[in-house]
């Protein structure tokens, strides 16, 4: 049987692309190959990610524009597998230890983390920050690796968080290396997406990738909130065919906009030079 060919943009459309079952269904039209009832199962899953709560199973159906008794199916298998857990005292669910597990393997293959672990530990102790690792998903970047100083910042993301691309120092690295075209495609789509994040974003964000080339660092003035300041580097580093992107946050009432400029990015930039040549990228 022939492989079905896929183009750059559907090979690279993760679960984030689908909301509700009418996404699953445009997608299963245009993709004989889709199995439509895992990726139900997935869209319950990925319901964790941006609400942690416990969820009903009417919650999922509404949300997911499922019916009742497939979300019951579909929850009953997810439970048997670890995937869920369930509160018979509440009749909700919560994200069970088989999804943390999932993600184990990935997290522990991140190239050369072992080695860079000890300068990002080093570099959060000077700048009582956090020095992050993570790649992007869709619109988003997901952290796989955080060194924070004993005090840290106010968000400091665990491994697994998830944080817009718009608004992170390291989503706006990533976004700097990509070509023209590419970026202003993207830029068009999470303004689409998500209109009131970009208009948050938009004045830091053109401002951080104007001075991107001159600068060698991305930066993040506190549009992620908790006046948290930032700075971000996208390294050579591969892993799968996402690039590793490195962030580094301070407090705010630390530290002045300068010396964000002057010292914490160029520090990184340090960090991340010397990981790409330890890997023979550079």
């Amino acid at each position: 049987m022939a492989r079905p060919t896929q183009n750059r943009s559907q090979a690279y459309s993760p679960i984030q692309n689908m909301k509700d079952h009418e996404d699953l269904r445009r997608i299963r039209e245009d993709d004989p190959y889709f199995a439509g009832t895992l990726a139900k199962g997935l869209l319950i899953l990925q319901s964790f990610v941006g609400d942690p709560r416990p969820h009903a199973n009417s919650e999922f159906a509404a949300k997911l524009g499922l019916s009742r008794p497939t979300v019951s199916r579909l929850c009953r298998t997810l439970l048997t597998m670890g995937f869920l857990d369930h509160d018979e005292r509440l009749d909700r669910y919560f994200i069970g230890p088989a999804a943390v597990a999932l993600g184990y393997p990935y997290a522990i293959n991140t190239p050369m983390l072992g080695m860079v672990r000890p300068a990002m530990q080093q570099l959060a102790d000077r700048i009582e920050g956090a020095v992050s690792v993570g790649v992007t998903m869709d619109l988003d970047v997901v952290y796989l690796e955080t060194c924070s100083h004993e005090d840290g910042t106010l968000k400091r993301p665990g491994v697994g968080a998830v944080r817009s691309i718009l608004e992170t120092a390291m989503g706006r690295a990533w976004l700097a290396q990509l070509p023209a075209a590419e970026r202003q495609q993207f830029l068009e789509r999470a303004q689409r997406e998500r209109p009131d994040e970009f208009e948050r974003c938009s004045e830091g964000m053109r401002e951080s990738l104007a001075h991107h080339t001159e600068r060698g660092f991305a930066i993040n003035w506190g549009d992620a909130g908790f006046g948290v300041l930032a700075v971000g580097v996208a390294s050579r580093l591969q892993h799968g065919p996402r690039r590793l992107l490195f962030n580094c946050a301070v407090p705010g009432f630390h530290w002045k906009r300068s010396e964000m400029i002057d010292k914490i990015g160029p520090s990184l930039v340090q960090l991340v030079g010397a990981a790409d040549r330890q890997a023979g990228l550079r």
